[in-house]
């Protein structure tokens, strides 16, 4: 893996550079096969869902929504904020719970389900993600309830992934469950990666990422996060004077430029706390903090919980 600060990310598109600080974790799916018609109610989860149909066309309906999504053979649907759902070969407002059903676990992050008949049957892989950084909490509130990657689209990476999405689901090959683990984080990325270039109307972040001065400033940001950065910084960056920048930079995105370093420096603080053996000392003076004290008033107010109990957390999953 290359640092944020390496070469190959100096000219990186803003794209390209926060999408680093977008992490996929926990990813678990279930590989199914129905043979008669059916319908799964999924319930209200703290993670994103994906549904992927391998055989057969089915309809998906999130939380209490009118609208139905239909699903062809190789298409692919991410609900980023778990709501509840109803998966089914025909247009449904309800299902069985799919706790009702019971699943062969292969390994701890993979099952398979068959429900036996005579006719020829639906292959349908669901699962779950958690979409986790200091990006997934920007996009939480910007995300639609629904983003689809078509199989028919032309031009895109993710007709091809999800044709070998649709080989392995299908062929049970030695080695599968591993391949569809790591394609749909693949195709997870790639769908928000792909709404994040398509949308029409872009508001908040995602309207300061694309706006030439202040996205470029924004990938600097992301690039050496522990900087201890100023405004006057940060202006430069985007050629623009101070105060010009500074009302730009707060229009587009909602956040003031010091309020926003703030917020993603100490989601980065809170990843080294997760993932190092680092002392809270420590990080308080890589980020420029005078005190433990004042660094862990900042953590707090912005992450939402202590900088202890995120270290105490990570210590017992170790």
């Amino acid at each position: 893996m290359y640092s944020r600060s390496s070469d190959l990310w100096r000219h990186a598109d803003p794209l390209a550079l926060v999408l680093l600080d977008l992490r996929l974790t926990g990813t678990f799916f279930c590989r199914s096969e129905f043979a008669a018609p059916w319908s799964l109610q999924i319930a209200e989860r703290e993670f994103a869902s994906f549904h992927f149909c391998a055989a057969r066309d089915c309809w998906l309906r999130v939380g209490d929504a009118a609208e139905l999504v239909h699903l062809a053979a190789g298409d692919l649907a991410l609900v980023p904020g778990g709501a509840r759902q109803v998966i089914a070969s025909s247009p449904r407002r309800s299902g069985t719970p799919i706790a009702a059903f019971t699943a062969r676990p292969l390994t701890d992050s993979v099952s398979t389900l068959r429900v036996a008949g005579r006719a020829e049957p639906w292959i349908v892989i669901c699962g779950g993600v958690r979409l986790e950084g200091f990006v997934a909490a920007l996009l939480e509130a910007l995300l639609p309830r629904v983003l689809v990657l078509r199989a028919a689209d032309t031009g895109s990476l993710a007709p091809r992934v999800l044709a070998a999405m649709h080989d392995e689901a299908t062929a049970g090959r030695p080695g599968s469950a591993t391949i569809l683990t790591r394609l749909a984080d693949v195709l997870v990325l790639h769908a928000i990666r792909d709404w994040l270039e398509r949308g029409d109307r872009p508001s908040g972040w995602v309207a300061a990422l694309r706006d030439p001065q202040i996205g470029r400033t924004i990938a600097e940001l992301h690039r050496r996060p522990e900087r201890a950065w100023t405004v006057e910084q940060l202006a430069r960056i985007a050629g623009l004077s101070r105060s010009r920048f500074s009302e730009r930079f707060s229009r587009l995105s909602g956040t003031a430029p010091m309020q926003y370093v703030t917020r993603m420096q100490m989601h980065r603080a809170r990843e080294l706390l997760r993932s190092e053996r680092v002392t809270i000392g420590e990080l308080a003076a890589r980020f420029g903090y005078d005190s433990e004290p004042a660094f862990a008033r900042a953590f707090k107010r912005n992450v939402g919980e202590s900088p202890g109990a995120v270290r105490a957390s990570a210590a017992r999953g170790r």
